[in-house]
């Protein structure tokens, strides 16, 4: 990464604190203001060419890890304090997890002397400034927002409107001192640097928001298909399935073709790179410009560009995959232009209805599959698979934080059998009794319609078998359904 400022401070260190750096907070202020004193005392050690001894860097990194644990804590506990939108929450927790675990990695990695101090200088000063200026400033100005009234998820929309804007002078100025530290670069070889970072971050921004409208679209249509909960829109859920796939797979074939020729422009740029090499190496050993250019080179880390740019194109190949395969799932679940009976696979049924309801499942529970080996089974697939969706989101609004789904089958001989058991807050027997009649729920008024488990139950007698509830009050639930491997009357 390279940044310009208007001015230049030669401080001597990569960081100085400053208004911008400020949460309002005063015991976050004061562990950040600790955090930048570590890595201003640490960075002309990390950046000097002289061997660092593994006992100092593992000191360093020792201090980060006892940092961590208490700063995350105290910031955690802030956020839990003041209920912040849940999706800001998990992915500033995330930030921390991540952190940790790269600050573990690092030291492991010096105990077997393999540490390379320049990275771990880069990663420090890198990670500070976006956490600090970015996901921080972003956690105090929603805690105020908060406290004037503003909905948790409206401030969180509003903090990432003002994230950039607010961050990006303190953190070129950052930047700048940080490689003043470390060295003056050739600036005919940072001009080719520049002009490759910008064509990446063009590129990758315009993928990213590519990428964001398929998960929107996405997601809106999951959301679709857990409303639907009457046996007769199943035909409609999958026409939808249908046209989305086709509307989906357009885009991600030019995204597919952008990243082709991505790749083909990123290819002749090294190409071009390796050919100043190669002149490099025909100047006399005793021209200064030689010296100059491989010190330029060693300094802007091409090594690790290369490395880094094929990473990108990989990850965002197979961000495209994933993308294929959601709508794979989404056409198997709703078994697209299949309104007969078939030899269906029960465990690949659930596995796709998991896949498409995975939104509703990920945030309230983990989900443990124990599937046995089963025959195919004479059914409607798709109507199966509206039971299997029906159980498995009433199991995660079930479960009032976090829990357990597990989803087992079995084979009993001329019969299958699968559970879905949740870990939630359980039914009273009077309860039980009713759970089955058409418009009973317990859910608030405009929360539910009561026909989900009526309609499982119809599905699951019209393939002449069985569902039952095993529950109690604070224990869980558990809903067994038996269905014959061969239908009696599958083709009346």
């Amino acid at each position: 990464m390279t940044a310009q400022t208007g001015t230049t401070r030669d401080s001597g260190e990569a960081f100085s604190w400053n208004a911008a750096f400020e949460t309002g907070f005063g015991l976050v202020d004061e562990q950040h203001r600790h955090l930048i004193r570590m890595i201003n005392q640490a960075a002309p050690l990390l950046a000097s060419s002289e061997p660092v001894s593994s006992e100092r860097v593992e000191s360093l990194l020792d201090a980060l890890i006892d940092y961590a644990v208490r700063h995350f804590a105290d910031e955690e506990t802030l956020m839990s304090g003041h209920d912040l939108d849940p999706d800001y929450v998990a992915l500033h927790c995330r930030q921390h997890r991540e952190f940790a675990g790269e600050v573990q990695s690092m030291r492991a990695a010096t105990a077997n002397r393999q540490i390379d101090t320049v990275s771990l200088l880069k990663f420090l000063t890198s990670w500070l400034t976006f956490h600090i200026l970015g996901t921080d400033q972003m956690m105090a100005a929603q805690i105020r927002a908060l406290e004037q009234g503003v909905s948790p998820h409206q401030a969180y929309l509003d903090s990432c409107e003002r994230r950039d804007g607010n961050a990006v002078a303190p953190l070129l100025e950052a930047l700048t001192n940080l490689y003043q530290i470390i060295s003056r670069r050739n600036e005919a070889l940072v001009q080719t640097n520049r002009s490759l970072e910008a064509k990446v971050s063009e590129r990758t921004a315009e993928l990213a928001r590519e990428k964001s409208e398929l998960a929107d679209a996405i997601r809106k249509m999951e959301l679709t298909q857990s409303q639907l909960l009457q046996s007769e829109k199943m035909a409609s859920i999958g026409q939808l399935a249908a046209g989305v796939a086709h509307e989906i797979n357009n885009p991600v074939g030019y995204v597919n073709s952008n990243l082709g020729t991505l790749r083909t422009y990123v290819e002749r740029l090294l190409a071009l790179n390796d050919l100043y090499g190669e002149l490099e190496a025909r100047l006399p050993a005793s021209d200064p410009l030689r010296a100059q250019l491989a010190d330029a080179k060693q300094r802007a880390d091409l090594d690790f560009l290369r490395g880094d740019i094929v990473d990108l194109l990989r990850e965002s190949q197979d961000g495209l995959g994933r993308i294929k395969g959601i709508v794979a799932d989404l056409k198997d679940f709703a078994h697209v232009g299949e309104v007969e009976w078939q030899d269906a696979d029960i465990n690949a049924g659930l596995d796709s209805t998991l896949n498409v309801v995975w939104n509703e499942l990920k945030y309230k529970a983990e989900v443990v599959r124990d599937y046995g080996q089963l025959p195919n089974v004479r059914c409607l697939a798709a109507q199966l698979n509206q039971v299997f969706m029906n159980l498995l989101v009433n199991a995660a609004q079930a479960i009032e934080e976090r829990g357990t789904i597990t989803v087992r089958t079995r084979d009993e001989g001329e019969r299958v059998r699968i559970e879905i058991a949740d870990t939630g807050k359980g039914m009273s027997e009077a309860v039980q009794k009713r759970i089955f009649e058409p418009f009973f729920t317990t859910k608030p008024v405009g929360k539910g319609t009561g026909l989900g488990l009526s309609i499982a139950w119809d599905i699951v007698r019209k393939h002449a078998g069985e569902i039952d509830v095993a529950s109690q009050p604070g224990e869980g639930t558990c809903f067994t359904i038996r269905v014959p491997i061969l239908h009696p009357h599958c083709d009346d």
